[in-house]
């Protein structure tokens, strides 16, 4: 088996070495793509560049590391979810490098993921000695995250959390969801569902952005139908299949005319499944999302929110280093507006 070291790293990326050692030094010429690659495959590969070159006994106040933990197994990251993280990540080297900071990712399995207080591993087989704070990047569980806060500053990136006072950066859930609720008013629709997905952890973004669906009803006066809101109760386990089989059934027997999906993938799973039904989108109805994903290929721009990750990731290092500089400071959710984005599947009513 071959040694883990920076060499296997630079082969499997078809780099040089000088490449990758730059990437671990926040070297200014590396492109921040090809640094978030590396880190990544080096956070696969369980390769830690601190344990290689010194011991871990240093003082917080000397230590040079961020560690970015990434709620996410390997086997469910998609491409859409690999993009995500890669602007996440140009943004985070990016301060990172100015800072003068190195960077250490580790993808982690939500559902397992479940640190003890002030251990001495925070992620299985990786000492934290050297560490100097974490970024937590999608949903973790709770007790997780209180764990890791035990232990070092931590800030949560794209999750806000109802029982964690974590420090949180995160898309501006509220106005995003109530400009595609505008939007659709504006085109005259008045029968408006709202679609989400079940995830193998808490996900409060859903539960935020389905508030914000729900505040617009009533400022635009439109009914508050609970028909019309699929997937979101504790006890509403929907499986795929049934779930856009019951959203084609209300758009054709109920007369709903738009469905706010809580996210891009969302959205692009039902607009391929009412393609596969026959209706048609926006022609029969209409469709948005949130996060302003490319479409995958052969489907058209969808209504969306083009959120801008890269400065999310930025906003994520100076908040950290703002609770390492003042760690009894009261919690701060900052949370960073996208771009709206009028794509091919809104359109008015046909009826």
């Amino acid at each position: 088996m071959s040694k883990l070291n920076q060499k296997l790293i630079a082969d499997q990326l078809n780099l040089s070495r000088t490449t990758v050692s730059r990437c671990f030094t926040n070297h200014p010429k590396i492109n921040p793509e090809t640094r978030a690659k590396v880190f990544r495959l080096a956070a696969e590969m369980g390769y830690s560049y601190s344990a290689q070159r010194s011991g871990n006994n240093a003082k917080l106040s000397d230590r040079r590391k961020l560690s970015v933990i990434v709620g996410m197994s390997e086997e469910r990251l998609s491409e859409d979810d690999h993009k995500t993280a890669e602007e996440l990540f140009t943004g985070i080297n990016e301060k990172a490098a100015i800072e003068k900071l190195e960077v250490e990712a580790f993808y982690v399995d939500p559902t397992s993921f479940l640190p003890q207080p002030r251990a001495r591993q925070i992620v299985k087989g990786v000492s934290c000695l050297d560490w100097k704070g974490a970024i937590l990047i999608y949903p973790l569980k709770e007790e997780a995250v209180r764990n890791v806060m035990s232990k070092f500053p931590t800030v949560s990136v794209l999750e806000d959390y109802d029982d964690c006072d974590v420090d949180c950066i995160l898309p501006d859930q509220i106005r995003g969801i109530s400009r595609m609720m505008q939007h659709l008013v504006e085109l005259g629709h008045k029968r408006i569902g709202f679609l989400t997905w079940k995830y193998p952890v808490h996900t409060p973004w859903v539960e935020r952005r389905f508030g914000a669906y729900a505040e617009n009803l009533y400022r635009f006066g439109l009914e508050l139908n609970t028909d019309f809101i699929l997937n979101l109760r504790p006890d509403e386990q929907l499986p795929l299949d049934q779930l856009y089989r019951k959203a084609a059934q209300l758009t054709r027997e109920q007369g709903v005319t738009a469905w706010v999906c809580g996210a891009d993938h969302q959205a692009y799973d039902l607009l391929k499944n009412f393609q596969d039904f026959g209706i048609s989108v926006p022609g029969e109805c209409s469709i948005t999302g949130f996060d302003g994903t490319p479409p995958p290929e052969g489907m058209p721009q969808l209504t969306s929110l083009r959120i801008p990750f890269r400065d999310i990731g930025i906003s994520a290092v100076s908040s950290l280093i703002r609770k390492i500089d003042h760690p009894n400071t009261s919690r701060r959710n900052v949370q960073v507006s996208g771009e709206f984005v009028e794509g091919e599947t809104s359109a008015p009513p046909s009826h």
